[in-house]
């Protein structure tokens, strides 16, 4: 039995296989093996309680039987166990539910030891059915395993916890519950992330760049300008209501510079302040609502710092000074500029939240002290927002006052926060580790205490901080660096070998129609040997596509979620005996995915094709 489940192990489930090989030594002195009234083996586990069964003395069969019974509204959902035993409870579930794919995890491996021992693994269609094992060794297991997890699958899942597990390892199904919805909600935030903003990042990238070579870069000059300056970054949280009278005060005596983040512009922008300038890398299309205002009023007096990530709109048409800065990971951006000096692009780091972009840019630009106001990173009374964002509901939701979690606030009592919020906040505060000796306070009254940073409130920090009037200088803008010069031989150039690449990435994509056509037909005739063949011509195909510089640049990256999913299936089908159900699945999967990708090909090389036309006319009028 023992040596079957081995084989098992080694071909479906590998990295089970490493652990347990290294594990086969460990003592089993908690765990013993007995046999019920039924003459049906069943595990018992000694814990500080006293000897616990995971199965009924009396019938496990039978309580097998209800347990399954008990599951409803299963669906087409794939199921989660969390606790196995010596798996009745799963063998009953495989013959009640012949058609649903499923998962065990089990948190003690020297049950899973027992497992091994005495049930035969294939009889529950190992990588076919049965889709992941998932065994905990250490206390960081039971994370890594489920991000493994939920990276693996696309459907819902259905978590069915077996009831003794509950009862003997309490603290343990807890902290796999707790770990699943942060893992859950993290990988919602991750698709969700990648769906919307995959595509629009390399659609804004094509837009952005005739930007980017006519503004100037406010990372590029190595200045002393703003060196040891005072400056404000000014978030839209609930305490920015508190503070306009104080920054109005600080505006007129130019007692630090003021950057407003996000939506804060319009908050300060209708008390009459007017912010030194303003910071905006979102990449959605929903980012010009920020600017509208700005817009239509004709408002020149505030400078757009932006990132080469923004929403296109957003810079389109704007009224006022533009300054940009590049953001990490921007496959266009590292593509198609180069300085003609040879000096590198410096690049921002890519984070959540604007508010820490900002810190960072302006932390490296050596400012100092910087103040934070408005910041809340948590909800104060039933506010959410600050007030004067005519776009923004700034009253609390009820699903969010359901949904909010106890923080702790700047003066060390509780407030409640969103998951959102806290993980923006541990965002800033692992990058402020990155700057140990920066001087950074927080005067967001009311507000979650963010690590590395002090808290004042700002009428002390103008006392006691912001004594110097004037410091700001009303030219830094032209002190930025305004006449770099990119390569233009390397732009037309690389532009011109994408443009092959996406001719070449043409043909690929009309040859893996033709294979698919193919596979539809020989899969209605059932004529396994031409399917055999063309994996073969698929294989070779996808080679060709995977070293396609077009594909993995522009292509690709616009739907990476898709591909995974399309990679996860080719995995699942790989071990599969029957090519017809195999090639089903290639076409069915891989078939849609070619058709979002031929679509981003079009869209694309039109971009391309405008992108070089704006460029090479703006050099031409220089």
């Amino acid at each position: 039995m023992i040596l079957n489940n081995i084989t098992v192990l080694k071909s479906r489930y590998p990295n089970v296989w490493e652990k347990y090989k290294d594990s086969i030594i460990k003592s089993r002195d908690k765990v013993s093996v007995e046999q019920s009234k039924t003459n049906d083996l069943v595990i018992a586990i000694t814990k500080e309680s006293g000897l616990n069964y995971i199965h009924s003395k009396y019938n496990p069969i039978q309580e097998a039987n209800r347990f399954i019974e008990s599951i409803k509204d299963i669906g087409e959902k794939h199921v989660l166990f969390y606790g196995v035993g010596l798996g009745y409870h799963i063998d009953t579930f495989v013959e009640m539910y012949p058609e649903t794919s499923f998962s065990i995890y089990e948190p003690n491996f020297e049950i899973f030891q027992e497992l091994l021992r005495h049930k035969n693994l294939e009889l529950w269609s190992p990588g076919k059915r049965m889709k992941k094992i998932m065994v905990e060794e250490n206390p960081d297991d039971c994370r890594n395993n489920l991000l493994s997890f939920t990276n693996l699958l696309s459907e819902e899942i259905y978590i069915a916890i077996l009831p003794s597990y509950e009862r003997i390892f309490a603290d343990e199904t807890k902290n796999f519950m707790d770990t699943f919805r942060q893992v859950i909600y993290e990988r919602r935030q991750s698709i969700n992330t990648g769906k919307l903003f995959a595509k629009r990042k390399i659609i804004n990238g094509f837009r952005n760049i005739p930007y980017m070579m006519s503004t100037p870069d406010f990372m590029s000059k190595e200045s002393e300008a703003f060196k040891g300056k005072p400056a404000i970054i000014v978030s839209a949280g609930p305490s920015l209501n508190d503070e306009y009278e104080n920054l109005r005060y600080i505006k007129s005596n130019g007692l630090a510079y003021i950057f407003s983040v996000g939506s804060a512009v319009n908050a300060l922008l209708s008390q009459g302040i007017e912010p030194d300038g303003t910071f905006s890398y979102d990449g959605s299309i929903l980012n010009q609502k920020v600017f509208t205002n700005i817009k239509s009023q004709g408002i020149d007096q505030v400078p757009l710092i932006f990132g080469s990530t923004i929403g296109f709109e957003t810079i389109m048409d704007y009224p006022g000074k533009m300054a940009n800065f590049s953001v990490e990971r921007d496959s266009i951006v590292n593509l198609f500029l180069k300085r003609i000096d040879g000096a590198p692009i410096e690049q921002i780091g890519y984070f959540t939240s604007v508010a820490t972009l900002a810190l960072e840019v302006l932390l490296r630009k050596q400012f100092s002290p910087i103040i934070l106001v408005g910041q809340n990173f948590a909800y104060r009374a039933d506010l959410n927002y600050a007030k004067g964002i005519d776009y923004i509901d700034t009253a609390l939701s009820d699903q969010q006052k359901n949904n909010a979690l106890n923080v702790v606030d700047v003066e060390g009592n509780l407030t409640l926060s969103s998951r959102l919020h806290i993980d923006m906040r541990k965002e800033m505060e692992q990058a402020i580790t990155a700057f140990p000796t920066a001087k950074i306070m927080n005067s967001s009254k009311g507000g979650a205490h963010i690590e590395g940073t002090v808290y004042k409130s700002l009428e002390e920090i103008i006392e006691t901080s912001l004594i110097t009037s004037n410091v700001v200088a009303h030219d830094w803008f032209e002190q930025l660096e305004h006449d770099i010069k990119y390569d233009l031989e390397h732009f037309k150039k690389t532009v011109l070998e994408m443009s092959r690449s996406a001719e070449e990435l043409s043909k690929i994509f009309r040859r893996f129609e033709d294979i698919i056509t193919e596979m539809k037909h020989y899969i209605t005739t059932r004529n396994t040997p031409q399917l055999e063949k063309l994996f073969n011509v698929f294989d070779k195909m996808f080679d060709r596509l995977q070293k396609n510089k077009y594909n993995l640049v522009i292509i690709q990256p616009m739907n990476n979620i898709i591909f995974q999913l399309v990679m996860n299936v080719f995995e699942e089908v790989r071990f599969s005996p029957d090519p017809v159900s195999k090639a089903k699945k290639v076409t069915d999967e891989f078939g849609d995915y070619l058709r979002v990708c031929q679509e981003d090909l079009l869209l694309t090389k039109k971009l391309l094709e405008e992108m070089d036309d704006i460029v090479l006319e703006k050099r031409n009028l220089v």
